[in-house]
């Protein structure tokens, strides 16, 4: 019997970077309305300080614009690409990292009944490593996430920097027609490279901390789905090895000796990625509030202070004195447990941590379940080409 367990990790990484990327690209358009809705928002929130009336596009019709203007998927190779190398990062690590600490603690527990003289050694693989597998898989999860940010955040810089940019206006050329302004968008290597030469290259890491914060929920993430995972193929196989000792005849025993990888079937995966992505989510929203509102008050803050910059070379006294209140009572947020405080205490208690959590539901549960629904049959068909080790 064949399991995807025997694989090499070049195939869970592969399966799980074509996973990725299927599902970042089916879910796109639903990533590019909600920076469409934050830019819209901005802006009315703008123009209502200076008009009385200001209109608010709605989600359907933003989404309706986005479609009719065909820029739907604007700005998505960047993501996309991302998605990819991230997605091959974390499956190839975790599933080296799991292998790795199960060799180690074997290890370590034959060593110690055959090696004195490493005592040390040995007390110290104890210490360290998890002495159950659960707690193995979630530690393996953890790490995994942690190298994940170092080496990927620069990408999501990039692919955040691109995504946020203003989509090409429209402008009137001197022969009449009404044609789309010619802006190259830069790609997501062309932008890594603006950050690093206009803002310094540690600038490509910004935000690394609070997104190690947020370690936590791919690692919930993979660490539910792999003991669901484990349990059910561990039924599966059971039933089969049942099944198969009640076949008398060399034929049937033959044909168990060819079957097909052992795997969950695509509702399978469906729903327990949808169910370890909800878990992950609920548990670690706040984490992820919290990074957002921070992000959002810094941008607010150095707005302000680019208001009244503007504000003191015109020497507007009224407008200056206006500025300047407003930045004395507009400050950033200090650190991740003070942002929370404020939100708990000025915008309605603990509800409040979890404001707009049904609407990232939908977007990241549906692409969590595609990811592994299409990383369950790519894996199937990558386990034909690379033999199990």
């Amino acid at each position: 019997m064949t399991t995807t367990k025997n694989l090499p990790p070049q195939a869970h990484a592969i399966a799980g970077a074509i996973g990725g990327a299927f599902a970042t690209w089916l879910f796109y358009p639903l990533e590019l309305l909600r920076v469409e809705m934050q830019r819209n928002n901005k802006k009315s929130s703008d123009s209502s300080q200076q008009d009385d009336v200001a209109e608010e596009e709605t989600n359907l019709e933003c989404f309706i614009r986005l479609y009719k203007q065909k820029t739907l998927y604007r700005g998505s190779s960047s993501m996309i690409t991302t998605m990819l190398i991230s997605s091959y990062i974390t499956f190839y690590t975790l599933e080296v990292i799991r292998r790795r600490m199960s060799i180690l603690q074997l290890q370590s527990s034959r060593i110690q009944k055959q090696q004195r003289h490493i005592h040390n050694y040995i007390k110290f693989l104890h210490f360290v490593l998890p002495k159950s597998k659960v707690a193995l898989s979630l530690l393996a999860s953890t790490i995994t996430g942690i190298i994940n940010v170092l080496i990927t955040t620069p990408l999501w810089n990039g692919t955040r920097r691109i995504m946020e940019m203003e989509p090409p206006t429209q402008t009137d050329k001197e022969d009449g027609k009404h044609k789309v302004e010619e802006k190259k968008t830069p790609n997501l290597f062309q932008m890594m490279y603006k950050i690093a030469n206009d803002e310094g290259i540690f600038q490509l890491w910004h935000g690394t901390i609070s997104s190690l914060l947020l370690v936590s929920n791919p690692a919930i993430q993979y660490f539910i789905y792999e003991q669901i995972r484990v349990w059910v193929l561990g039924i599966k196989n059971r039933s089969r090895i049942i099944n198969s000792s009640s076949r008398s005849s060399a034929a049937g025993r033959k044909k168990d000796k060819v079957q097909l990888l052992l795997q969950l079937t695509a509702m399978e995966a469906f729903v327990f990625g949808a169910l370890s992505k909800t878990v992950a989510t609920v548990v670690t929203y706040p984490l992820q509030l919290g990074q957002m509102l921070i992000r959002i008050r810094k941008n607010e803050v150095q707005e302000m202070k680019l208001k009244q910059h503007d504000n003191s070379i015109k020497e507007d006294s009224d407008n200056n004195e206006v500025a300047t209140a407003d930045v004395m009572n507009l400050k950033e947020y200090n650190g991740m447990i003070d942002c929370l405080y404020q939100q708990y205490t000025n915008n309605g208690g603990f509800t409040s941590l979890f404001t707009g959590m049904s609407s990232k539901l939908i977007q990241t549960v549906g692409q969590a379940s595609f990811i592994f629904v299409t990383y369950e049959q790519m894996l199937a068909l990558v386990g034909k080409v690379i033999r199990p080790t």
